[in-house]
C-alpha cells in the first residue's frame, strides 16, 4: 500500500469514546462480558491487586498491572484473587472521518481490530491518564468531551506503540510465534511440549488454535515443511536421499522415504526421476501460464505475448534496444549483448557498474523514466522491448520497430524464459534457472541452521517514513522464498509489496537482521532518515544491520542482478 494512502487511513480515523467507569473488586469480585454484550471496543486497566483475566474462554493473564484491550464481539471475565483489585473501563468505537476510507491498514493484524493484554511498563502514568480521561467524560460537558476523546486517542496510541514493540515476544499471537519457531527448527527433533512452551500455553490450547488456523496440527505442520524442502531438495540439487534425509532431521533414511512416500505417493527416488522427466513439459508450461506474457509455437513459428498484443519470431532479433536496463542484464546472462539500453542516474546517466564493461559497445539511451527517443531512432534497432511505464511512446516506439512491453515487475525468471524463445536461447534459458534454483535450495538449507529463532527484515528509509517489505515484493521473494529466510511477524501477513511506518516505530518490527536498502550511492552520503534508522538499529546491540545499494538491489532485475543479491544475502549472513 502506499504510504499515502497508508498515512491517510490513520490521519482520518478517530476514536470516540462511548462510556467510562471505574471500581474497585475484592476477592472472588468478577467483572463479565459476553460476546453479545460487548458491543463496541474495551480499554480495561486493572492496577494494584492480583487477578485473573479470562479472554474467549482462555486464561492470558495472571496478574494485575495490564491493559486489556478488547475489541467488538469478545467475551472476557476478569476476577480478582486479592482484597483489592482496582479496574478501569473505557467503552470506544474507532471511526473515519466523513469522505474517508472504512477500511483500517491491513498489515498482519491491525492493533485496532484484534484483541491483546499488553503489561504496563509505566503504571502510575497509566493510571493518572485513565482517571484524567474518566473525570472529563464524567462533567459531561462539549469541550470536555472533546479533550476526553483526544486524550484517550492519545493513550490508545501508547498502547499500540507498547504492544508493536512488543510483537515477537511471548505476548504475541501464539500461532504465529510457533509457526515463526517451526520454520527455523524443524530439521531437528520437535516435540509439542516444546511448541506449546514456545507458545506460552497448554498442548490441548495450542492443537486447538493451530489447527483452527492452518487447518491441520502443529507436528503435521513440522512434517509437510519437511517434505517441501526435500521435494525441492530432490528437484533442484544432486545431493543424494540419504543426504536430503539427514538435512529434514530424519537419522534413519528409510524412515524419511516412507514419510516422503506418504506425503507424495511416490519414493523420493522416482520423484526425482518423474521430476526430470518433466523438465520439459514444465518449461513449456511456464511460457503458457495465464497473465500478460504468453508463448506458443506455430507453423510459422514461435508467438511471443505481451501487453500489447503478439509479436512473430520469424528469426531471432539481431538488434535490440531496451528500455529498462534489467532487459538488458537477461540478454547479457544469455550470451548476447543489446544493440542500445537505458541507464540510471540523474546527474550523469551511465550503466549500472555490475554490467558497465559487458556493455561497452551498447548505444546509451537515456534512463527508464526519460528514454532518449531521438538516439533510439538513430540507433535503428530490429526490437524494442520496454514497460508498461513507456506506454505513452508507444505509438511513436512502433515506427521505429517492433515493440514488445511487458510488466516491469513481472516475474524475472518468465521473462527470462521468454527470452529464450525469443533470441534461439532456450537451452541457456533452462541452464541459468536451473543452476539458480540449485544454488538457493542449498543456500537455503545452509542459513537455517544460523538464522534459527532470528528473522531477517527488508528496509528502504525514505523522506520520512521507513518502507518494509514482504515477500510480495519481488525483491522479498528472493529472501522469504527462494531462500527461505524467515519473515518478520510484523509482515508476516501483509497482501502488500510492503507497509510503510515512521522511525520511532521500527522497533516493532523485531528482527535479528535488517538489510536497509540505501540511496548513500546516488546522493553525498546517507540521508536524515537513514541515519536515524541506522542510529537506532545499532543502538541496541541485538541486531545486525547490512546496508546495501537500492538501486541494485531493486532495479538491476535480471539473472545476474538477482545472483549478486544472493551473493551480498551469502557474505552478510554467513561472511
Amino acid at each position: 500500500m502506499p504510504p499515502k494512502e497508508q498515512t491517510s487511513l490513520w490521519s482520518d480515523t478517530a476514536i470516540r469514546m462511548l462510556d467510562g467507569y471505574r471500581g474497585t473488586l475484592q476477592a472472588g469480585d468478577v467483572i463479565s462480558r459476553d460476546e453479545m454484550e460487548l458491543t463496541s471496543n474495551v480499554l480495561l486497566l486493572a492496577v494494584g491487586g492480583a487477578g485473573e483475566l479470562t479472554m474467549n474462554g482462555e486464561v492470558c493473564r495472571i496478574g494485575a498491572s495490564f491493559a486489556f484491550h478488547a475489541v467488538k464481539g469478545t467475551s472476557f471475565t476478569l476476577t480478582s484473587k486479592s482484597d483489592e483489585l482496582y479496574y478501569m473501563v473505557i467503552a470506544y468505537q474507532a471511526v473515519s472521518l466523513e469522505g474517508a476510507p472504512q477500511e483500517l491498514p491491513s498489515y498482519r493484524k491491525h492493533p485496532l481490530q484484534i484483541s491483546f493484554v499488553q503489561p504496563m511498563t509505566a503504571q502510575t502514568e497509566w493510571v493518572q491518564s485513565a482517571e484524567r480521561i474518566l473525570a472529563k467524560w464524567r462533567r459531561g460537558e462539549g469541550l470536555e468531551c472533546f479533550h476526553a476523546h483526544a486524550l484517550l486517542q492519545g493513550m490508545i496510541y501508547e498502547l499500540i506503540m507498547e504492544y508493536e514493540c512488543a510483537q515477537g515476544t511471548a505476548e504475541s499471537d501464539m500461532v504465529d510465534v510457533v509457526l515463526s519457531y517451526i520454520s527455523s527448527h524443524y530439521r531437528r527433533d520437535l516435540e509439542l511440549n516444546e511448541l506449546a512452551a514456545v507458545a506460552g500455553c497448554s498442548v490441548r490450547q495450542l492443537q486447538r488454535r493451530f489447527k483452527q488456523a492452518k487447518q491441520l496440527g502443529p507436528m503435521e505442520y513440522v512434517i509437510r515443511l519437511r517434505m517441501e524442502n526435500a521435494s525441492r531438495m530432490l528437484q533442484h540439487t544432486e545431493a543424494s536421499v540419504g543426504e536430503i534425509a539427514d538435512r529434514m532431521g530424519y537419522r534413519d533414511a528409510y524412515y524419511f522415504s516412507r514419510a516422503f512416500k506418504k506425503q507424495y505417493g511416490i519414493s523420493p527416488l522416482r520423484y526425482r526421476l518423474a521430476h526430470a522427466a518433466k523438465k520439459e513439459t514444465d518449461y513449456r508450461d511456464a511460457l503458457l501460464q495465464k497473465g500478460t506474457e504468453s508463448s506458443y509455437d506455430t507453423a510459422q513459428g514461435s508467438v511471443i505475448g505481451h501487453m500489447r498484443g503478439e509479436y512473430r519470431v520469424v528469426q531471432p532479433p539481431q538488434r535490440i534496444a531496451v528500455l529498462d536496463v534489467q532487459y538488458a542484464d537477461h540478454l547479457l546472462a544469455l550470451g548476447l549483448s543489446p544493440a542500445g539500453s537505458v541507464g540510471s542516474g540523474s546527474m550523469s546517466v551511465s550503466f549500472p557498474a555490475y554490467i558497465r564493461d559487458e556493455l561497452e559497445g551498447t548505444e546509451l539511451l537515456g534512463t527508464y523514466e526519460y528514454p532518449d527517443l531521438a538516439a533510439l531512432e538513430r540507433l535503428s534497432p530490429d526490437l524494442i522491448i520496454c514497460t508498461e511505464v513507456h506506454d505513452s511512446h508507444f505509438a511513436r516506439l512502433r515506427q521505429i520497430a517492433p515493440v514488445l512491453m511487458f510488466k516491469r515487475n513481472e516475474n524475472w525468471q518468465h521473462i527470462l524464459r521468454t527470452f529464450g524463445e525469443l533470441t534461439g536461447k532456450r537451452e541457456q534459458a533452462q541452464c541459468i534457472l536451473a543452476d539458480y534454483q540449485r544454488r538457493t535450495a542449498l543456500l537455503a538449507e545452509e542459513l537455517a541452521p544460523v538464522l534459527a529463532g532470528k528473522s531477517v527484515a527488508l528496509i528502504r528509509p525514505l523522506d520520512s517514513l521507513v518502507r518494509v517489505h514482504s515477500a510480495a515484493h519481488r525483491t522479498g521473494a528472493v529472501l522469504y522464498e527462494d531462500l527461505g529466510l524467515p519473515v518478520p511477524l510484523f509482515v508476516a501477513h501483509a497482501s502488500d509489496t510492503a507497509y510503510h511506518i515512521s522511525v520511532d516505530r521500527l522497533p516493532a518490527v523485531q528482527a535479528s537482521h535488517y538489510f536497509l536498502l540505501s540511496n548513500a550511492a546516488l546522493q553525498e552520503g546517507p540521508s536524515a532518515t537513514e541515519q536515524r534508522v541506522l542510529g537506532m538499529l545499532h543502538t541496541s546491540g541485538q541486531q545486525y544491520v547490512h546496508s546495501v545499494d537500492a538501486a541494485a538491489w531493486i532495479g538491476c532485475y535480471g539473472p545476474t542482478g538477482i545472483n549478486g543479491i544472493v551473493d551480498e544475502i551469502e557474505q552478510a549472513l554467513l561472511g
